[in-house]
């Protein structure tokens, strides 16, 4: 005799397998993706950290390093932006293509944070604001050096700040604090640059550091919402708050949205399971309980 299902005819929809077949082609097609452009951002870390080991030797210490690095990315081709990017041309120039095209002051800053990374030195990237726009007027690095301290280095100019008692560096609190630190800075280099030291074009009146921050704390409600939330908890530390590799590195970024949109298509695709049939009492039964027998 023969079963029946009690579910209904919406539950056996023909588009239920395609569906569910299509989303799993696509999570596996993405995650496939995502994997592979995972691999090709450790084949450039790869190549960037042979970069910096051949620019700044081990036996060195942190600022010494972090000086001849600097050195390199400043020499490294020209100053003008570079128009590649990997994917989408709102991600830019990922960091090899900075070391094959050059770039501005973002790209530059890029592919030092990224070599300073590749050989151990914790480091972010800084945004300097007009003071009377608050645009984004300049992009610097600063990094960790020897003793727990820190170092602000910009490498469209080659710029460093030394204390003047040699014993270390400024960093982003103490340029923040005074300003003088950078006029007195440049006075010193301008005395003696060649007539093309690009330092000749700097712009004292924007690029400045008394509002620099790693985050654009003011982009919208919600960063000046977490800004005044976290500065109650560390002060002014709060500026010096490492941007996420994800947003440094556009090869990263793709390979992890990648990657989590094939899960999500793929935990949909599970989702998407044809209901269990189940079944009914043959015919005369069925007559049985109708009578209340």
């Amino acid at each position: 005799m023969r079963f029946f299902s009690t579910g209904s005819q919406a539950d056996y929809s023909p588009f239920r397998r395609p569906l569910r077949r299509g989303l799993a082609a696509a999570g596996l097609t993405a995650f496939a993706l995502g994997v592979c452009c995972y691999i090709s951002y450790r084949f450039d870390c790869a190549k960037l950290r042979r970069i910096a080991e051949q620019a700044a030797p081990a036996s060195q210490l942190p600022s010494q390093r972090v000086i001849a690095l600097l050195d390199w990315v400043f020499h490294n081709r020209g100053f003008h932006e570079n128009d590649r990017y990997f994917l989408l041309p709102q991600l830019r120039a990922t960091p090899m293509q900075v070391v094959e095209g050059g770039g501005d002051c973002a790209d530059k800053s890029r592919l030092l944070s990224s070599l300073l990374r590749e050989v151990g030195i914790a480091s972010t990237m800084l945004m300097c604001f007009d003071p009377r726009t608050g645009a984004p007027t300049h992009t610097v690095v600063e990094a960790k050096i020897e003793d727990n301290s820190f170092m602000v280095v910009d490498p469209v100019y080659r710029l460093w700040f030394p204390r003047p008692d040699g014993q270390g560096y400024y960093d982003l609190p103490a340029l923040r604090r005074d300003p003088r630190i950078l006029n007195s800075r440049l006075d010193d280099l301008l005395a003696v640059a060649a007539p093309r030291n690009p330092l000749h074009s700097y712009n004292r009146r924007s690029a400045v550091y008394d509002r620099a921050t790693a985050i654009n704390w003011n982009k919208n409600a919600v960063t000046r919402f977490l800004h005044d939330r976290i500065r109650a908890v560390k002060g002014d530390a709060v500026h010096r708050i490492p941007r996420p590799i994800l947003l440094e590195e556009p090869k990263l970024f793709v390979a992890f949205a990648l990657i989590v949109l094939g899960s999500v298509c793929c935990a949909s695709a599970l989702a998407i399971r044809k209901p269990t049939r189940r079944r009914q009492l043959p015919a005369v039964c069925r007559s049985v309980v109708a009578c209340g027998l």
